[in-house]
């Protein structure tokens, strides 16, 4: 298991079955990790920084940061499509950028502007993306996108 360490800018590596750490791994580039998510079959893991607003690929078959990218103030919670190959970093401030996998680094497909949408899900097989949003018009709102697939 691995997790995004706030105080300690670094990713841990915790046994599931023991609950130890086992690993710890400096994430430099990243102030403040915090949403992570993970691309197995490309070994690669996407990490935000909350701090500095920054989102970094790490390859897991070292645990080295192989590039940073920007993306909006406090990202938070992050969601990777298997079969699209595409991430989405939702952040505080409302902003979601969109990278694809290109091999080991990502390119930008976008970004959009979405307020309260700091929480995001994606279903690989639909490719619909779903952004739980609080406080519209003093009511919870589940709005639901479905990506471009045209590269």
């Amino acid at each position: 298991m691995l997790v995004a360490v706030h105080e300690k800018n670094e990713l841990v590596a915790i046994e599931p079955a023991t609950s130890k750490i086992i690993a710890r791994y400096p994430a430099p580039g990243i102030e403040s990790p915090h949403g992570i998510a993970l691309d197995v079959n490309a070994r690669l893991a996407f990490v935000a920084g909350e701090e500095n607003n920054k989102l970094a690929t790490v390859d897991l078959t070292n645990v080295k940061v192989l590039a940073t990218y920007p993306v909006g103030k406090d990202p938070d919670v992050l969601a990777f499509d298997t079969g699209l190959k595409q991430l989405y970093v939702s952040a505080e401030s409302g902003t979601v950028t969109v990278f694809r996998e290109d091999g080991k680094p990502l390119v930008v497909v976008g970004s959009l502007s979405m307020p309260h949408a700091h929480t995001v899900s994606v279903d690989s097989d639909t490719h619909l993306v779903y952004f739980p949003l609080q406080n519209i018009d003093g009511h919870p709102l589940l709005r639901i996108m479905e990506p471009n697939r045209a590269k």
